[in-house]
């Protein structure tokens, strides 16, 4: 009788054992989830701030300055009067497209691109110049690609209008 009665504990203990192991084991799981997100949540963060340095710093100041204080039909380009060529203004713009392709992509977090570049995204967007830009960049691609060039740029700048309520107009009498 002994025997039955300890090997009756021994197989609840064994169990009992298995139970806190699986336990264990799905608390861990969870426990690394959260650290991962939390990575990744930092890493998008340095991205975003990385960015953003980019965009404001020296390279791209007298690019966005015009861009932001004119209207959607201030010229850009040198041949309509404007300060820049058209490869400035690919620079600048291919920022916004890179903004785009993380978002889709999930490397940044949708709403903090949002709050650090709806601004420029949409202002860049609204620019004619920027337009023809992009525009000329299109027509001039030949290679078979599944989104035309500034997809990303594009798709950015029109959900962020959607997002406000507003059009390029709307912007303009800000």
């Amino acid at each position: 009788m002994n025997i039955d009665v300890a090997s009756k504990w021994l197989g609840a203990g064994a169990s009992a054992a298995v139970m806190i192991g699986v336990f264990v084991t799905v608390r861990s799981v969870w426990v690394a989830t959260q650290t991962l997100e939390q990575s990744q949540r930092a890493a998008s963060a340095t991205l975003v701030l990385n960015l953003r340095d980019k965009i404001d710093g020296n390279r791209y100041a007298a690019i966005t300055k015009e861009i932001q204080n004119n209207g959607s039909d201030h010229p850009l380009a040198k041949e309509r009067g404007g300060k820049f060529r058209d490869i400035d203004v690919e620079q600048y713009i291919s920022n916004f497209e890179d903004i785009g392709y993380l978002v889709r992509e999930g490397v940044i977090a949708e709403q903090m691109a949002y709050d650090h570049f709806s601004y420029d995204v949409e202002k860049a967007w609204c620019n004619a110049d920027v337009h023809r830009v992009v525009e000329a960049a299109r027509k001039s691609d030949r290679s078979p690609r599944a989104d035309p060039f500034y997809a990303g740029f594009e798709i950015l700048a029109k959900q962020y209008l959607s997002t406000e309520r507003q059009s390029c107009k709307d912007l303009e009498n800000q």
